[in-house]
């Protein structure tokens, strides 16, 4: 009994450091259409860049759909702003949140472009 209740407890001691561990490996990337989450390259979440309504520092009142990428969101947190959905609010903590801001806000001016203009640009802010 006791030797199950102490592997259980180092099994979920391991398992907690493993989910910690990973949250470091969450990245944020801009293309022409969306705004992706991804993790080990894996797309977690989009949003499509016209679905923005704002994007700011201060944390919403309510609910939010976080996505950080530090065990420290203190002065890196920034909220996206969605028009529909049931969540509206994405915190994401990018490492430098007013350079990712304005990438992401010149994305959304600039994605009616033409096709030719968007295939020249690239928009990757890695963490």
């Amino acid at each position: 009994m006791t030797k199950t209740l102490v592997f259980s407890a180092l099994g979920l001691l391991i398992l907690a450091f493993g989910f910690t561990w990973l949250v470091t490996f969450v990245r944020y990337r801009i293309t022409p259409r969306h705004f992706k989450v991804t993790l080990l390259g894996i797309t977690l979440r989009r949003v499509r860049l016209e679905d923005i309504e704002s994007i700011t520092k201060r944390r919403p009142v309510g609910l939010a759909e976080n996505w950080w990428s530090t065990l420290k969101p203190s002065h890196r947190t920034l909220v996206i702003r969605r028009h529909r959905g049931l969540i509206k609010n994405i915190v994401i903590t990018p490492r430098n949140r007013y350079v990712f801001k304005t990438s992401l806000e010149k994305a959304i001016q600039q994605k009616d472009a033409p096709a030719e203009e968007v295939a020249e640009r690239v928009f990757v802010v890695t963490d």
